[in-house]
């Protein structure tokens, strides 16, 4: 099979899906050039095959040996016995019709003839023999390609297919959150099982059907963003002035008086000469000598010349959205709905922070922890696969906080945000934990809460966090502790005055 038909063949395919899912395709370009990426993947994937993996390339290479050592003179019985027996195997494998007694009559009429006419026949037959067992050969790998090339289009289009039907029927949710449909389709890292699409329509469902939640996201994402500050900074800046330089070549205008013999520029006094016989020798001589005071004539010429200049200016400097650590409680304490809610905010929060590019490192923690570093390639199967973990022990939260505070004094994760998703049912932080948050906090780190739940309130009278939202999985309302550790503060020093 040529290389365009296969290409043409591969082309029709991705339009045939490409039109079926139009809509959805369309509605998000990452999704579409994954699409097309996939499609070269698997035409590149089964080139390889059809050159590597021909059933019958032993056969082949039988004929090529064996017309070579014909090429070579060996035109005898014996040689063309040995080509017969082979084409009858080969059309025996192939199924193909071998026509032996056809060949055995070649063969004995050649033995029944003079010695010269009978290597002249065998020479013929030899090459009948040759051609009709190359066609037979690439018939069978006609037949094969396209066996191969069908089988393998068909379990691509059932593969794309099977994904782009979850896809469309989560695309409502990810609308609603403002998800990529981009981020769910990473064949190249790992495919979503059912079970997999199946938590991910919960987790999203928690999410879409919660307006609250979603305010909870949006708001945790814009915490960085908003944060403004002004700085004066030194910029060198550049531009272009017109400069007026004489042209010696242009005679446009008079910019003086000269001594020379240019009689078209002569000044009138010196013409006045000629008026008079006597005087005309004058000015006779003064031509020859090339004295005559004439007008000097030039022109100018516009020249652009770039200058390069320093100056202060005031400029807002926005800070970008850095960093985020996700530490999520997957206690017993947390089994049912407040895991659930707790790993969609995390699904979402981690999802946005692939489609920014910005580095992302989860940690599942009860009384012990698991991490999951997504500043590399991981795909979303990964996340998935992260978030379905649970411990179902105690809580202890110090073993993630510590791991936490390693991370940010990566260079990756300088000045991060961490969000902490627990019901906050534990023991105190360490006053080594709190020093340590301290530290951090003062190298540009921020940490903030989401309680999901209201068990905190009775077990719980401080926070040691930037910001703290609660939600409560019964009322489904969230709300924001702001200063919280400011306000006890306060009621104690009134108690106290």
């Amino acid at each position: 099979m040529s290389i365009n038909t296969f290409d043409s063949i591969a082309d029709q395919t991705q339009q045939q899906l490409f039109a079926q899912y139009e809509t959805l395709l369309s509605a998000s370009s990452a999704l579409a050039e994954q699409m097309q990426q996939r499609f070269k993947q698997w035409l590149t994937e089964t080139k390889e095959v059809l050159a590597r993996d021909f059933p019958l390339a032993a056969q082949q290479q039988e004929l090529d040996d064996w017309r070579q050592q014909r090429l070579a003179g060996a035109h005898n019985k014996s040689h063309l016995e040995q080509g017969i027996k082979a084409f009858g195997a080969l059309c025996k494998a192939t199924k193909h019709p071998p026509n032996q007694a056809f060949w055995q009559t070649q063969l004995t009429s050649s033995q029944e003839r003079d010695a010269d006419k009978t290597a002249k026949d065998l020479q013929v037959t030899s090459q009948l023999l040759a051609a009709q067992w190359q066609q037979v050969l690439d018939k069978a790998r006609q037949e094969w390609e396209l066996a191969l090339i069908a089988a393998r289009r068909k379990q691509l289009l059932e593969q794309l297919e099977k994904i782009l039907a979850a896809l469309q029927q989560v695309w409502p949710l990810c609308e609603v959150l403002g998800l990529d449909l981009g981020l769910l389709f990473d064949l190249s890292e790992g495919q979503l099982s059912e079970q997999d699409w199946a938590q991910f329509q919960r987790w999203a469902a928690y999410l879409a059907k919660d307006a609250g939640v979603r305010a909870l996201c949006d708001l945790l994402g814009k915490v960085r963003q908003i944060e403004l500050s002004e700085k004066i900074e030194r910029v060198k800046i550049s531009h272009c002035v017109d400069i007026p330089l004489p042209d010696i070549n242009s005679r446009e205008e008079i910019v003086g008086i000269r001594l020379g013999r240019d009689l078209e520029h002569v000044l009138p006094s010196e013409k006045a000469l000629l008026a008079n016989a006597e005087t005309a020798l004058l000015f006779d001589l003064k031509f020859v000598e090339s004295r005559l005071m004439c007008f000097d004539m030039a022109g100018l010429q516009t020249q652009q010349r770039r200058i390069e200049q320093e100056i202060d200016r005031t400029v807002e400097e926005q800070e970008m959205r850095g960093p985020m650590v996700l530490c999520v409680d997957t206690s017993a304490s947390m089994s049912g709905a407040p895991e659930t809610i707790a790993k969609a905010v995390t699904l979402f929060m981690a999802a946005k922070a692939r489609e920014e590019e910005r580095p992302c490192y989860l940690i599942n923690f009860s009384t012990r922890i698991q991490t999951l570093d997504l500043s590399g390639k991981l795909g979303m199967a990964a996340i998935m696969d992260f978030l379905k973990m649970s411990f179902y022990g105690g809580t202890d939260a110090t073993p993630a906080l510590d791991h936490a505070l390693n991370v940010m004094k990566k260079d990756a994760y300088q000045k991060a945000d961490l969000l902490m998703l627990s019901d906050f049912i534990m023991n105190d932080l360490p006053q080594e934990t709190l020093a340590q948050i301290e530290t951090q906090r003062g190298n540009g780190n921020r940490f903030y809460s989401l309680v999901v739940g209201s068990a905190y309130m009775s077990q719980r009278l401080k926070t040691h966090f930037d910001h703290e939202w609660v939600y409560n999985p019964v009322t489904s309302s969230v709300h924001e502790l702001i200063e919280f550790q400011q306000r006890v503060n306060t009621n104690d020093e009134d108690r106290m005055a």
